[in-house]
């Protein structure tokens, strides 16, 4: 039998956010439970169907968007490429990337990141939770050198 807290724990005891995160995800279902599973950890959300309304979610969106939730393989675009428009808006923001074809195939097409912004689908929701705190969580990369 689960203990219930006064406090919000999240998904098994992971810390929960208030950041704003962008899921772009074309099939209902799926986004529709990660939107929840997020929501739950406190998250704000703002979600998309296709790399086109994510872009006008980006380019109209009036306050921070901390990270993008996207997948990979799209018609139009791919992740990694609507990531490169989202950095433009938001330089310090986060990008994780999902994808349900194999690991060889994406990291064939040179998008896996060293830093572990990755997730195969299908995912757990504890996964999808602790991947989304530690994305971030992560130091951004800017490269800009700090001076004394």
């Amino acid at each position: 039998m689960a203990q219930h807290s006064s406090q919000p724990h999240g998904i098994d005891g992971l810390f929960t956010g208030t950041e704003t995160v962008l899921v772009i995800e074309d099939e209902l279902v799926v986004r529709q439970l990660i939107a929840e599973t997020l929501q739950h950890q406190r998250y704000t959300i703002l979600n998309a169907p296709n790399e086109a309304a994510a872009v006008e979610v980006i380019e109209g969106h009036s306050g921070l968007i901390d990270l993008l939730l996207t997948d990979m393989v799209m018609p139009i675009m791919g992740g990694q490429e609507l990531a490169e428009m989202y950095h433009i808006a938001y330089p310090d923001g986060r990008a994780l990337y999902m994808s349900g074809y194999p690991d060889t195939s994406v990291s064939d097409q040179g998008v896996l990141e060293p830093d572990g912004s990755f997730l195969h689908k299908p995912v757990t929701l504890p996964e999808l939770a602790l991947k989304v705190r530690q994305t971030l969580d992560r130091q951004p990369k800017t490269g800009a050198a700090v001076s004394d």
